[in-house]
């Protein structure tokens, strides 16, 4: 996740410094930068570049300057609202499908203070369909028709759902009430309907990233890729790949992992990984000059995932093993 961070007071400035230095240190942010002052120019330049707004502000001053940039649920970024003193943090836009309800409690915790969420699916411990799409990665065809199935879920309504086997803990998420009822099929995409109303959704390919010292164990290979996905909370049947780069094609515990995890092995040309720019990528020195290239595990994931892909979770070293995770943009 790509985190702006807006301030007026000095307080606020404070406090946003604070903030950025304790999501620096999580893997699954990516970027955070800070801005002071000047919120309705800085608004209107970086709205969209970012993945979350967090303004140290009154509520009415981040509204006002909005109201005019937001489109839909689809493309808008979560919106965070913070008091300068840190006591309440409130989910203000995009709770679900932009993450900000997860981000809001979050940060609420790193600074001691409240999450506000206002959502009714998660006032109601229901999980909206938007969330799943979030939580999993997935694509939804038609997002105005999210509230109809949400609203059955908060009604007890019936909910089928047709999903691939692979696919069922996202089931098991969705499976709070003894009324819905799963249908098999053999299809990668999953369909959720209410009556007349139905909603396709389309995962989204997840590659994780592997680099490593030489001769490095299988088990720690697997571990490596373990601890990523509980940080993520991701199971290991929605992974689609494990990616590496050509220098470690030979790299014996790397495809006894992926043989191990049930997951195919995609090898990425050194020269795709030389060629290939990516702001988000962190250049290792050693890795600059041992192979020429800035870096094996997130090219490596950000390639295999395709074009427009985007990190989820930055390179993190695990005894021996670095891993970086990336998803497709459809």
């Amino acid at each position: 996740m790509k985190i702006a961070i807006m301030s007026i007071t000095e307080n606020g400035k404070s406090l946003a410094m604070d903030i950025s230095t304790d999501l620096k240190n999580d893997p699954t942010v990516i970027r955070v930068d800070l801005f002071h002052k000047n919120v309705k120019q800085n608004l209107e330049a970086i709205f969209y570049s970012y993945n979350c707004i967090i303004g140290i502000m009154a509520t009415g001053i981040m509204i006002r300057n909005i109201c005019s940039l937001i489109k839909n649920k689809k493309d808008d970024p979560a919106v965070l609202i913070i008091d300068e003193k840190g006591q309440h943090v409130i989910s203000l836009l995009s709770g679900h499908l932009g993450g900000a309800n997860e981000l809001s409690i979050k940060i609420a915790n790193l600074i001691h203070g409240e999450s506000i969420i206002t959502t009714a699916t998660d006032l109601n411990n229901k999980l909206g369909v938007d969330y799943l799409a979030k939580k999993y990665y997935l694509n939804i065809d038609n997002i105005s028709k999210v509230k109809n199935i949400n609203s059955a879920l908060l009604n007890n309504e019936m909910v089928k759902i047709s999903i691939n086997s692979k696919y069922k803990f996202i089931w098991e998420d969705l499976d709070v009430k003894k009324s819905y009822n799963k249908i098999n099929n053999k299809s990668k995409d999953i369909t959720v309907s209410n009556n007349s109303v139905t909603i396709h959704l389309k995962p989204k390919k997840i590659v994780v990233g592997l680099g490593s010292r030489k001769n490095v164990e299988t088990i720690s290979v697997v571990k490596a890729v373990k601890a990523a996905l509980k940080i993520l909370n991701l199971p290991i049947e929605r992974i689609d790949s494990l990616a590496t780069g050509d220098m470690k094609h030979k790299e014996i515990g790397i495809i006894n992992a992926a043989e191990e995890l049930g997951l195919p092995l995609e090898i990425v040309p050194t020269k795709l990984i030389k060629d290939f720019n990516n702001e988000d990528i962190n250049y290792s020195n050693f890795v600059i000059e041992k192979f020429g290239v800035p870096g094996v595990c997130e090219p490596s994931s950000l390639i295999a995932a395709g074009e427009d892909s985007n990190l989820i979770f930055k390179k993190t070293p695990y005894n021996g093993v670095t891993v970086a995770v990336a998803v497709s943009k459809n």
